[in-house]
C-alpha cells in the first residue's frame, strides 16, 4: 500500500522538577539546634498515554472545508487523507470516492487496493496525523493545491479471525494535493511533495 493508516495522537511527556533552599536567619546556629529533616519520595509522573482512535469512526468534515480558499483547500486535503485509515479499516469508500475526480490515479489506486483487501475478508489497521496542512489558491474559487506533512502509524493487515498477515512500518511524508472547486472539493491528484526549484 503506498499509504498505511490514519490519524494518532502525540503524547507530550511532562516532567517536574522541585528544589528547595533555606537560610538561617542566626549564622552562630549549630546543626543540633536545626529540626531533623525528613526525606519523602516524590512519586514519579508516568507520561499519559495517547487515547486510542477508533478507525471504523470516520473523521468529522472540518467547517473550514465549506469555502474555497487556501485554508478551505488545506482543510480539505486534510479530510480527504484522514479517511484512509478509516477506508482501510472499513472498506467504506463512499467519502474517499465522493471526493475523487475519476481521473486521479492516486485515489483510485487506493479504491482499487481497499476493495481488493476487503474482498478477502481482510482489513487494514492503524492511524495517520496530519502534522502541518498548507493551501495555495492558485486561480480564485477554481484550482487550489495543499501540501500536507503527514506521520503514518505503523500498522497491520488483519484476517477476518484478526490474525496479522502483514505488518507496515512508521512512516513520515510529505505530500502535495492538487485540487479543485466547484460547488464542493473535488480530488484531482496526489503525490509526493515536489522538490523546491533550485
Amino acid at each position: 500500500m503506498q499509504m498505511r493508516a490514519q490519524v494518532a495522537v502525540v503524547v507530550v511527556a511532562i516532567a517536574l522538577a522541585t528544589s528547595g533552599c533555606a537560610t538561617d536567619a542566626d549564622p552562630t546556629d549549630d546543626a543540633t539546634s536545626q529540626p531533623p529533616v525528613t526525606a519523602t519520595a516524590t512519586p514519579t509522573l508516568s507520561p499519559t498515554p495517547s487515547p486510542t482512535v477508533d478507525v471504523t469512526v470516520p473523521p468529522v468534515r472540518p467547517e473550514a472545508m465549506a469555502t474555497p480558499s487556501a485554508d478551505g483547500a488545506a482543510a480539505a486535503a486534510s479530510y480527504f487523507i484522514s479517511l484512509y485509515p478509516y477506508i482501510n479499516a472499513t472498506g467504506d469508500l463512499a467519502e474517499w470516492n465522493a471526493l475523487s475526480s475519476p481521473e486521479c490515479s492516486f485515489c483510485s489506486g487506493i479504491t482499487a487496493n481497499v476493495t481488493d483487501l476487503h474482498s478477502r475478508g481482510h482489513r487494514n489497521v492503524g492511524g495517520a496525523e496530519i502534522l502541518a496542512a498548507s493551501g495555495t489558491e492558485v486561480d480564485a474559487g477554481r484550482w487550489y493545491s495543499a501540501r500536507l506533512h503527514v506521520r503514518i502509524d505503523a500498522s497491520v493487515d488483519l484476517d477476518a479471525e484478526g490474525r496479522v498477515l502483514e505488518d507496515h512500518p512508521l512512516e513520515d511524508r510529505e505530500i502535495d494535493i492538487v485540487m479543485t472547486w466547484s460547488d464542493g472539493w473535488t480530488i484531482d491528484e496526489v503525490g509526493p511533495a515536489a522538490a523546491p526549484a533550485s
